[in-house]
C-alpha cells in the first residue's frame, strides 16, 4: 500500500521525525531493536582484549598501553580461546548488519505507506562518523537513506534533499523568518516572536514538509496557515509527538537527550500510594544494616 502523502523527515544519528502535512507526527529513536546486538559486540570486544593481554602481558607497560614495535612490529600470539570469540564476533557483527538491513527495509516500507513524497535535508553522513562514529556505525543512518530512496523510486515517488546552506530548517523561525544558530545540546525551539517551545527535530521535519517540491526554499508565508489549528495544526500535532516521547521515558525506557527530555529514562514511582519506606523505618524492621 502506498500513501499520498507528502512527508518531511528529519534524520539524526539515533533519531528519526517523521511529519506528514496530514497526520500524526513521530518522533521515534532509530533502529533502536539493534542495542541488545551491539551490547552482546561489546562484551565479545572487552574479552578479547583481556584474552589479548594474557597472551601477550610483554607487549603492554605497566599502564597498560601497547609498546612501540619499532621497525620490526610487534609479533602477536593468538590463543585458541581469541581464535573462538573472534569467530564469535564476526557471527555477530553479520547478524546485526543482517537485522540492520531488515529494519530499514521496514522502516521505508512504514513511511512509503503513508507518503511517496519525502522531503528531508542533504547531509554528509561521513562528517556525522568523526562526532557520533559510535553511533553512526551502528544505525548506519547515510545506508537507510539510500534504502528509502530505492523504495521510494520503485512506488514512482520522489525523494527529496533539500540544501542545508539554503534552507537552513534547523536555523529558521516561521514566525519571524529570523535564522539562529543553535548549538547542538539546545534541543527545543523557542523563539521571543511566539513560536515554541517545540521540539527541534520535529519542527525542522515540520517546515521541511511543507516546502513546495519544486522550490524547496522556506517561505514564512506559506507556513502561517498550516501552524495554528485546535488539534489538527502543525503545532498540536508536534507538542503531541513530543508528549509520547516524554510518556514513554517516564514509563522507563532510555531515550537520548537529543530527543529534548531532560531525565530520558527515568522511571516513576511503582504506585503513588505505596510511597517509599524511610530508612528509619527500614531499619527497625531489621531490613537495613547500621
Amino acid at each position: 500500500m502506498v500513501g499520498g502523502e507528502i512527508i518531511g523527515a528529519d534524520l539524526g544519528p539515533a533519531t528519526l521525525a517523521l511529519v506528514p502535512r496530514q497526520g500524526q507526527a513521530s518522533l521515534v529513536l532509530f533502529c533502536e531493536e539493534l542495542a541488545p546486538d551491539e551490547k552482546e559486540i561489546r562484551r565479545l570486544q572487552r574479552k578479547m582484549d583481556r584474552q589479548r593481554r594474557a597472551a601477550n602481558p610483554q607487549h603492554y607497560d605497566e599502564r597498560g598501553r601497547v609498546r612501540k614495535g619499532g621497525k620490526k612490529g610487534l609479533r602477536w600470539k593468538s590463543c585458541q580461546s581469541y581464535q573462538k570469540t573472534r569467530r564469535r564476533k564476526a557471527t555477530k557483527e553479520r547478524k546485526l548488519a543482517a537485522h540492520r538491513k531488515s529494519l530499514h527495509r521496514k522502516k521505508a516500507h512504514e513511511i512509503v505507506a503513508v507518503g511517496k513524497t519525502i522531503i528531508t535535508e542533504k547531509i554528509s553522513y561521513k562528517s556525522w562518523q568523526k562526532q557520533y562514529g559510535k553511533s553512526v556505525g551502528l544505525r548506519a543512518p547515510g545506508m537507510f537513506v539510500e534504502q528509502l530512496r530505492r523504495t521510494v523510486a520503485s512506488t514512482g515517488g520522489t525523494l527529496i534533499e533539500v540544501s542545508t546552506r539554503k534552507s537552513k530548517l534547523s536555523q529558521l523561525c516561521h514566525g519571524c523568518g529570523h535564522c539562529v544558530k543553535k548549538p547542538l545540546h539546545e534541543r527545543m525551539h523557542q523563539c521571543g516572536c511566539g513560536i515554541g517551545p517545540v521540539q527541534r527535530d520535529l519542527y525542522s521535519a515540520f517546515l521541511a514538509a511543507y516546502l513546495d517540491p519544486a522550490d524547496p526554499l522556506p517561505s514564512c508565508a506559506r507556513y502561517a496557515a498550516y501552524w495554528e489549528g485546535a488539534g489538527v495544526g502543525g503545532e498540536a500535532r508536534l507538542r503531541a509527538a513530543h508528549e509520547r516521547v516524554v510518556q514513554r521515558a517516564k514509563e522507563g525506557q532510555s531515550l537520548p537527550q537529543s530527543m529534548g527530555i531532560p531525565r530520558a529514562g527515568a522511571r516513576l514511582p511503582r504506585s503513588s500510594s505505596q510511597p517509599t519506606p524511610e530508612p528509619v523505618l527500614l531499619l527497625r524492621r531489621g531490613r537495613l544494616e547500621a
